[in-house]
């Protein structure tokens, strides 16, 4: 095991001021499918440290995974922190304080999962995807994961934190004569008894099957509803951006200046939750070690917070949000979200809207502007709807708008609430979207 309290002693002797670091152990198990047929099984493991100093404000990195170079990263992070100018910004590291703990992070099944059990995790999925009549899986997989992450800085700070994760996923295809259509499905959790694998694979086939034989539409201004997969993957490039006080600071966000303003439908809620109970995202601390909290972003479709790490919150005088996350030990932490929650009050959409289009996926949402939140992107699986019924699937869909503009036409919401990782939503009504047959 790599030795973070050497790392750290060493770095302050190498003339760093103030010194983090951040170690990562982890392990995983993957199972690849292709067609009905496990493709390939395989388990792979990380363990690194990654060392930040600091030298008169300025920053400094490096990292390894081998033992005998921890005095190698120590110099070098102080060497890359002395080469930057210095900023006078710069105040100062996390402090130690009292960290909340969070329950259901760990799952002692996945520590010790098999990988004979993993296998047949996929099989389940891939039995559930062949149960649906004239449809096939394409590919799919299957992922455990074990972590161990300890922070340690100069202030203090020592907190640690031991977590697992699994998840599932499928594409399928529905034939039926010349015509042909496809659908994903996916489940994620701390907990391998939480999903059903099965299911997985039965929501896609189904879904693809109730694709085919679409209808093209005319271009014309809907209602539409975007269900959970849909809504988080168009907020995640086009709304979350512009909740980071690193954008808003550096001008990068349309939301710069409108703290305490109306931005959405006055029934919109959305909280940013470190201490979700379960959450994929939850944890102790954030990857600085500020201890996680609780954020209300928008309350009641008011903008009342920004997303901070230490640094972005200095600037201001406030106090960190704990949104600093890593990828790996190998990357410095960055602005993020931890669990993501929309909230509306629920009722039955699809019942009370008369006409309009329903859309279960999007293509391109990663090619929306991030600064306007303007976006134009493929309707996936998305069907009519007529009478306050889901009708006939659509061949093809585009929609077009402003994320800005989409938050204040929200006029409903479902009971279907989805943790899709970092984002847990559920069905969102929109109302006034061009749409394009």
């Amino acid at each position: 095991m790599l030795n973070i309290e050497k790392a750290l002693k060493l770095t302050e002797e190498a003339g760093a001021s103030e010194v983090e670091v951040y170690y990562l152990s982890a392990r995983s198990t993957t199972i690849d499918m292709k067609k009905d047929t496990i493709e390939v099984a395989k388990e792979s493991s990380t363990e690194g440290i990654g060392v930040r100093a600091i030298v008169n404000g300025a920053i400094g990195y490096a990292s390894t995974n081998n033992p005998g170079k921890i005095a190698d990263a120590a110099k070098l992070s102080v060497k890359s922190a002395k080469i930057r100018p210095a900023n006078t910004r710069w105040k100062s590291l996390p402090s130690h304080t009292h960290c909340p703990a969070v329950k259901g992070l760990y799952d002692k099944n996945i520590e010790e999962i098999t990988v004979e059990t993993c296998i047949e995790h996929a099989l389940e999925i891939i039995r559930g995807a062949t149960s649906i009549p004239d449809t096939a899986p394409t590919s799919g997989g299957f992922t455990c994961a074990v972590a161990s992450q300890q922070i340690l800085n100069s202030n203090n700070v020592n907190v640690s934190e031991h977590t697992t994760a699994t998840s599932g996923y499928i594409e399928t295809i529905s034939k039926k004569g010349e015509q042909s259509s496809t659908a994903y499905d996916f489940d994620i959790s701390r907990h391998i008894n939480k999903i059903n694998f099965y299911e997985i694979g039965k929501q896609a086939a189904r879904l693809s099957k109730q694709s085919l034989h679409p209808v093209t539409i005319k271009p014309s201004t809907q209602t539409i509803l975007l269900q959970p997969i849909a809504i988080s993957d168009l907020i995640e490039h086009t709304l979350i951006p512009s909740f980071s006080a690193e954008n808003v600071q550096k001008k990068r966000s349309s939301l710069e200046g409108k703290l305490h303003t109306r931005i959405a439908s006055e029934h919109l809620t959305i909280i940013d939750d470190g201490l979700l109970q379960g959450g994929l995202n939850s944890s102790t601390a954030d990857d600085e070690g500020s201890p996680s909290k609780t954020t209300k972003i928008i309350q009641n479709g008011t903008l009342h917070s920004y997303l901070y790490d230490k640094y972005t919150a200095d600037q201001e005088d406030v106090n960190s949000t704990a949104n600093a996350i890593r990828h790996s030990y190998n990357h410095t932490p960055a602005i993020s979200t931890r669990n993501f929650i929309i909230e509306h009050p629920a009722s039955d959409i699809i019942t009370e809207t008369k006409t309009g289009v329903i859309i279960n996926n999007l293509i391109g949402a990663h090619t929306a502007n991030p600064i306007t939140g303007d976006f134009s992107v493929e309707a996936r699986n998305a069907f009519t709807i007529n009478k306050g019924s889901v009708d006939k699937p659509i061949k093809s869909l585009m929609i077009a708008g402003n994320i800005f503009e989409l938050l204040k036409n929200i006029s409903g919401a479902d009971d279907d609430i989805r943790n899709l990782g970092n984002i847990i939503t559920p069905t969102i009504r929109v109302d006034n979207v061009r749409v394009i047959g």
